[in-house]
């Protein structure tokens, strides 16, 4: 421990300046333990923990023929003795990603709240700058007695700054997602569908009640989707055919599956909606697989039924499962992105889970979160680089 020596160097960025400073350390015959380098806005940061045991050489030796480079780095390079700080071979290390509108305090509010829960900071990397902006944090979540119970702390927080989160298990040997699983209503659509076929039927506050119940997990899914699509009997497939070309894509759902299709990931749609619908999104987005119910139409007439195997959370569950059969991929290579109590086994079955604007329901079975403004800020979860994202817009 003894031999160990830390050198610390910030100047503006240029080629050769590790070569500079490691060229020299290899001519002494200085062995490097450890290393940090990065860019950072047009400057450059490198620390380094070097091991004089290997050398003939002194430390003052060193530091003497350092001097030769210091004029390359305008801040400073600083030299010293090693102190052990805090290092452990047990760390859980998680991905914490945060994202939204740039303001004084975000990194000073979420470093209290890691402190408050003696969640380490391991490294802070900006992935994209301007006037919205995002963050990975790796963070050592060792200590905490429940990682699910510090997920509802930065859901708390995510609420009350209007920021979204992500944090989700960091593993260099995990396999990369293939695979992006969305809701439809209220997820990659503005609105419950069955509330506004209701409305056109004559019954919707009933059905936005009962929906409303369904949705937060006050009610059984299934029950409710039958009591709700009984009410719509006698809607004419033309009234059907009219409401699908009014409804509304969430802003920016479009434009991310489109990056996702660009970037190789295949597209799935798990509603509790009806297929109607569903297999139009289908046709527009270019989506690769789509469950939803479907409603029993005779003569050009909804009999008020639904015809085979209702969708509900356990069905949804069961799909994520089939996905990943019918792609020869692990469930963990599948994302989920739901908004309501029935998508919690779907979320809970996939590899990350990503609540939108959830119900207070499905924040237990999501990995983060993320707000109706914002669905595009997925592919940062997804650690999709700021460049690849601007170049599809």
């Amino acid at each position: 421990m003894n031999s160990l020596y830390v050198i610390s160097a910030v100047g503006k960025d240029k080629p050769g300046l590790v070569s500079s400073v490691t060229g020299i350390l290899s001519d002494m015959q200085i062995n490097i333990v450890d290393i940090d380098a990065r860019s950072v806005r047009g400057h450059f940061i490198m620390f380094l923990v070097v091991d004089l045991a290997t050398s003939n050489y002194r430390y003052e030796d060193m530091v003497t023929n350092l001097e030769a480079v210091r004029s390359d780095f305008s801040i400073g390079l600083e030299t010293g003795a090693y102190k052990a700080g805090r290092r452990k071979t047990d760390k859980n290390l998680m991905l914490l990603t945060v994202m939204g509108v740039d303001r004084p305090g975000i990194v000073a509010s979420l470093s209290e709240l890691f402190a408050k829960h003696s969640v380490n900071i391991e490294k802070i990397k900006m992935i994209a700058r301007g006037e919205y902006i995002a963050m990975e944090v790796t963070v050592d979540t060792s200590e905490l007695p429940k990682v699910s119970d510090f997920r509802k702390f930065l859901f708390n927080f995510s609420e009350q700054t209007g920021l979204d989160v992500s944090l989700r298990d960091k593993d260099v040997y995990q396999k990369p997602k293939k695979v992006v699983v969305f809701d439809c209503d209220s997820t990659i659509v503005q609105g419950e569908i069955i509330d506004k076929l209701a409305n056109v039927a004559g019954v919707g506050e009933h059905v936005e009640k009962l929906t409303a119940r369904a949705m937060n997990g006050e009610i059984n899914f299934k029950e409710a989707i039958i009591e709700r699509v009984s009410l719509l009997k006698g809607l004419r497939v033309e009234q059907l055919e009219l409401l699908s070309k009014t409804v509304q894509l969430t802003p920016g759902a479009e434009e991310l599956i489109s990056t996702l299709r660009s970037m190789g990931y295949k597209i799935g749609v798990i509603s509790g909606g009806f297929s109607f619908f569903t297999d139009y999104l289908k046709k527009t987005l270019n989506i690769d697989y789509v469950f939803a119910n479907e409603l029993e139409i005779k003569d050009g007439v909804t009999t008020g039924k639904i015809k085979g195997d209702i969708v509900d959370a356990n069905r949804k569950g069961e799909i994520i499962e089939y996905i990943a059969e019918m792609e020869n991929i692990s469930p963990a290579q599948i994302v989920a992105v739901g908004d309501g109590a029935n998508d919690r086994f779907m979320l809970k079955n996939a590899g990350l889970a990503i609540a939108f604007s959830p119900k207070e329901i499905l924040k237990e079975y999501s990995d983060g979160m993320i707000t109706a403004n914002n669905i595009s800020g997925l592919l940062y979860f997804l650690g999709i680089p700021e460049n690849v994202k601007n170049k599809r817009e």
